[in-house]
Formats: C-alpha cells, sequence, structure tokens
C-alpha cells in the first residue's frame, strides 16, 4: 500500500473506505472504517451480507493495510454484527473499537461476547443511537454511545445526553450524521464529545490489493479443519457448515472406492466411515482446491506434500501427524493464491508454531518441512540430516516416509476427484 492509503496511483482495487471522527477541538481522534465492494466487481451484492462486510473490512484494515498509517494512529471504529461480535478477534485492541449496529439484538450470547471483548480490552461503541433515554440493554457495555443527530429535534437529544451523562457519566458521546456548521454547533453546546458526518469529512477511499472474500472464509475453513486440538465431532461440524464439503463427503462415501453395501444418506454417518484423519485430509484439499482454478499437478504436490510431513511428524514424538499435515497443506498457499506466503497466513488465525515453522523453519515442524522441500526438488545433499537425527528420524525412515507417502497421495487423488 501506498505511504498515502487515499491514493490509487499504485495500487488496485479499494480496500474500505474511512470517515474521520473529531473531537470538540476538530482534531482527528478516529476513524470509521466502511465496508466498499471491490471495483472490479462486476455487479453491486443483490442481499447485502453484514457479516462478510464486516471481515472483508477487518481483514483488509489489518492485513493489507497499514492500520497505524490508515488512521494516523487513532483507532478504527468498525460496525459489527450479532454473528461477528461473538468472533475471535486476533487484533490489538488499541486500534479497534468494536462498533455494535443497531440491529444487534440483547441476548446472552451477545452480553457474553461484549463482557470478553471489554476483559481483552477493546472498547465497545453503540451505533446509530436514538432513544430519548438511558435504557438500552447494552449500555452497560459500552464506552461510547453514537447518537444519530438527524432522529432527533433539538429537545429530544438535549434530553437524550442528559439521561445518558446522567445514568453513565463516564461514557463518550459521540454525534453522527453532522450535515452542516449548525449541527455541529448545536452538538457540541449540548455537550457531545466527538463528531462524525460530512459536515466534517466525507467517507474517502482506501486502496490497494484486497484477498477475496471468499479466500479470506477458505482460510479460516482451512485453520478449523486443522485444529490439532479438534477431534472427529468439531471437524464432522465444520464439514456440515459447508454445504459443499457435505455434498462431497457424502458422494467420496458412496463411491466405489468404499464398497458400502447400501447408500449413506446421513453426513454423521459418512463422517463416522471416513474417520478423523481422511475426513481431515480429503476436506481440506476441497477447501484449498476453491482457492483458485489451479492444475491437477498442484493439488497433487499439496496432498503428496502433506502426507509426508504427516508421516515424518509421526516418528517423532510430540510431533503430532495432523499438525505435520497442515503444514504441508499451507505450505502451498503461496502458489494456490499467487501472493507471498507472509501475506496469505495473516488473513486468518493459524497456530503461530505453524506461522514460524512456514515462515522461518523453526521448531521441530519447520526442520520436517524443510527437509521434505530439499527432498521435492532433488537436492538431497540440502536435506538438513543432522537436524532430522537430532529429532530421532533416521535417514532410512525419512526415505520410508517418502515412498509410503506417495503411494497414500496416489491413492487419496482418486477420491478427490
Amino acid at each position: 500500500m501506498s505511504a498515502d492509503p487515499t491514493n490509487a496511483s499504485n495500487t488496485t482495487d479499494i480496500l474500505f473506505a474511512r470517515q474521520p471522527i473529531y473531537d470538540r477541538d476538530a482534531t482527528r481522534r478516529g476513524f470509521e472504517l466502511l465496508f466498499r465492494q471491490s471495483a472490479s466487481a462486476l455487479s453491486a451484492p443483490v442481499v447485502f451480507d453484514g457479516e462478510a462486510a464486516t471481515r472483508s473490512v477487518l481483514v483488509n484494515a489489518f492485513s493489507e493495510a497499514d492500520i497505524e498509517v490508515v488512521c494516523e494512529g487513532n483507532p478504527a471504529f468498525v460496525n459489527f454484527t450479532e454473528q461477528t461480535i461473538a468472533e475471535d478477534l486476533p487484533f490489538d485492541p488499541a486500534f479497534l473499537v468494536v462498533e455494535v449496529l443497531e440491529s444487534v439484538n440483547a441476548t446472552p450470547v451477545v452480553f457474553e461476547a461484549l463482557t470478553n471483548l471489554r476483559r481483552l480490552g477493546f472498547k465497545i461503541a453503540l451505533d446509530d443511537y436514538t432513544r430519548p433515554d438511558a435504557d438500552h440493554p447494552l449500555l452497560s457495555y459500552a464506552d461510547i454511545v453514537k447518537l444519530e443527530y438527524p432522529a432527533y429535534s433539538n429537545a429530544s437529544l438535549a434530553q437524550a445526553i442528559e439521561a445518558l451523562r446522567t445514568q453513565y457519566p463516564q461514557i463518550t458521546l459521540l454525534a453522527e450524521k453532522i450535515e452542516t456548521h449548525e449541527d455541529f454547533e448545536q452538538c457540541r453546546q449540548l455537550g457531545c464529545d466527538l463528531f462524525q458526518g460530512y459536515f466534517l469529512a466525507r467517507p474517502e477511499a482506501v486502496f490497494g490489493r484486497p484477498l477475496p472474500a471468499a479466500h479470506v472464509r477458505i482460510l479460516e475453513l482451512l485453520a478449523r479443519l486443522n485444529d490439532p486440538n479438534a477431534g472427529i465431532d468439531q471437524i464432522g461440524r465444520t464439514v456440515s457448515e459447508d454445504p459443499y464439503l457435505s455434498l462431497r463427503v457424502l458422494k467420496l462415501v458412496n463411491s466405489s472406492l468404499f464398497g458400502m453395501a447400501r447408500e449413506i444418506t446421513s453426513l454423521d454417518r459418512a463422517i463416522l466411515a471416513l474417520g478423523l484423519n481422511r475426513l481431515r485430509a480429503f476436506a481440506s484439499l476441497l477447501a484449498l482446491s476453491g482457492l483458485q482454478r489451479k492444475p491437477l499437478a498442484l493439488q497433487y504436490i499439496a496432498i503428496s506434500r502433506s502426507f509426508i510431513c504427516q508421516t515424518l511428524c509421526e516418528h517423532r514424538a510430540g510431533c503430532d501427524g495432523p499438525m505435520g499435515f497442515m503444514i504441508g497443506l499451507l505450505s502451498c498457499l503461496d502458489a494456490f493464491t499467487d501472493r507471498p506466503l507472509a501475506e496469505v497466513l495473516a488473513q486468518a488465525p493459524f497456530d503461530p508454531k505453524i506461522v514460524t515453522a512456514l515462515l522461518d523453519r523453526q521448531g521441530p515442524l519447520g526442520v520436517i518441512l524443510d527437509a521434505t522441500l530439499a527432498h521435492e526438488r532433488g537436492e538431497l545433499e540440502q536435506v538438513p540430516w543432522a537436524r532430522l537425527q537430532a529429532l530421532g528420524i533416521e535417514p532410512e525412515t525419512f526415505m520410508a516416509a517418502f515412498r509410503q507417502s506417495v503411494a497414500t497421495a496416489h491413492q487419496q487423488m482418486q477420491m478427490f476427484h
């Protein structure tokens, strides 16, 4: 991204828009980051997807862009739906204000999520506040209330501000949708702390090269499928949430490869028939193949490399096979996405051990991947034999793992296509 985040001269697409938030002295105190559809999209979406919009803004702001540059060292205000509030946020709370949309219901799940976010240090803002009093069920969780100025008369706005100040004296009041100088002065005199609207500044586009939302979802799916702590029940739930994966699993288990006496129509039974490792491998490759239309040879490399790393991990105590499988699979992400590996890994909450192994070849997983890639290139002199032996993997074990894994990969590839 260019030094000027709104300059598109060296970039290719819109990441999001930003609108400044000012204090009473007209000093910038934050920016609201707003979803903007990619300029390369063919048409507007038929139905606006709030969850996808929030994820797009967060990923683009914290991964594609330099958030400190974009927001000039101030926090970013981002809209959150009921679903996205309950998701993990792998971001620095110093740079993010969770803006709770007016459509979010006050449910036990939301109460718990907001409590957790505050415990982690995130500030909470209530968006589009239009009540004349202080009876909103989420007010006790809020640090900031965004008063929707056009919804009030002068009298009702004064009433709302007085009620909020009386009941929640520490709360910050932000007047939004300020259209004129008179609007600004009115809200300022009534005691508002922050201000946002077209009178002060219109939203401006921030440009960059975003990863498509569908790709981000696939990366999140891969992270969940290959969580080393996940059992078959959790992996099964992950598969069941994706219609494409569910259908392919059912198709696979009813194929001639399994020779079932009767057709299996239940996804739960299909999952049990496949078993954990085969299910994880099958679903992971299906998800990965959805990133781009890539040659079959690349998919074979991905699955072969995954089984090699898995087999080698199984020969070392404390280095479980599923983690090895994940390392092998993710090492191909740059080829599937046509992006640097470090950039792609930043898009989803992958285990830190996986990231350091992939990028820095650190730890046992890094040694195993380094050896696998050297052998794959035919550079046996570059295989770190001494480091492998320190892990308890002798040269004979290493070569046997390759022969076994190649055979397994051929067998598995028949199931994927």
